[in-house]
């Protein structure tokens, strides 16, 4: 638009205020008052983001006014936490459930994370995934390569999630309540456990219960022990997924985690589990998959798989699997 166009759009728009200013019973030099307060204000706004930007070009190329900046800064980093900690707690006592935000490695995850010229063999000859039940050969149980072997796991159903709930009750209220679901019916424990005992529940529910703190973590290994294959010196991640998932249960994606190593365990009933390529990856690996039985573990890299669960076809029974990871 050339600009005599919009200089005349903008007198335009001058006068359609003046006139509704009229209206208002405004005088005209109410309205220019008015109009000097925006423009100020509008003048400070660009003086501020004039100063952030050339501090921060002085930043990151200016080495002597980095090291200067650096070098005073960090004295004031623990005072300035602990200001704002004592800050916070008025709105802590107000909000409890923030107090759940402290066991999270991560707030908001980068959905543009990518890694370039990342090596992906550890995907790129895979065509099938392995089944290393009988294979003594234990070198390969960390190559990088997806397999599934048969654990010594116990048979889980939704009863004995249930069962252990009710004899641990007053630390999963506490500390692990809250369930994800596709259904508006669940969102917490007591939920699920009036929904398993209605006869006319639906075949499509998905339920996802996340555990992140040590309590309610250390009770739920007692149903879901450590496989054989992972080291006991191993550090497995607090973080933990119980999936339930009916018969005809929709797709979902298998969630991410900070440690890469990632291992699921199937409880009782079965499921289809798709691995596709990271995106980085996507052009030297393809797509696999694998039926997952009842004691079967299934495990994989997260830098290389994004893994899908899918209903197994004609199934009668709830699946119940779950997930972990370590470093």
């Amino acid at each position: 638009m050339p600009e005599e166009e919009l200089l005349k759009k903008y007198a335009n728009e001058i006068g359609k205020l003046r006139k509704r200013a009229k209206k208002l019973n405004l005088s005209d030099e109410e309205v220019n008052k008015l109009f000097k307060q925006c423009f100020d204000v509008i003048k400070s706004l660009l003086i501020l983001l004039g100063v952030l930007i050339i501090f921060y070009v002085l930043l990151n190329v200016h080495q002597p006014t980095a090291s200067v900046v650096l070098r005073n800064v960090q004295s004031l980093i623990y005072p300035g936490f602990s200001l704002l900690r004592y800050i916070s707690v008025p709105i802590i006592k107000r909000f409890p459930s923030l107090t759940e935000l402290y066991d999270e490695s991560c707030l908001v995850e980068n959905p543009f994370f990518y890694v370039f010229d990342m090596e992906c063999w550890p995907c790129q000859n895979v065509y099938s995934v392995i089944d290393l039940s009988d294979y003594t050969n234990k070198s390969l149980y960390h190559s990088g390569i997806p397999y599934v072997f048969k654990s010594n796991q116990k048979y889980v159903t939704l009863n004995d999630i249930i069962k252990l709930y009710k004899e641990n009750k007053d630390v999963f209220d506490k500390d692990a309540s809250r369930l994800m679901s596709n259904s508006r019916d669940i969102k917490n424990i007591q939920d699920l456990i009036n929904y398993s005992e209605n006869s006319t529940k639906s075949s499509k529910t998905h339920i996802s219960w996340r555990i992140n703190r040590m309590n309610p973590a250390r009770i739920v290994r007692t149903l879901f022990p450590r496989p054989q294959i992972i080291s006991e010196w191993s550090g497995q991640s607090v973080e933990r997924y119980i999936m339930i998932d009916e018969p005809n249960a929709l797709h979902h994606v298998l969630p991410s985690f900070e440690c890469s190593y990632v291992f699921v365990i199937q409880g009782s009933g079965q499921q289809t589990v798709i691995l596709r390529p990271t995106q980085e990856c996507s052009d030297s690996c393809k797509t696999v998959s694998v039926v997952l039985k009842p004691s079967y573990v299934l495990w994989y890299n997260w830098w290389y798989w994004r893994p899908i669960s899918l209903p197994m076809a004609n199934a009668t029974e709830t699946s119940i699997s779950y997930i972990n990871s370590y470093c």
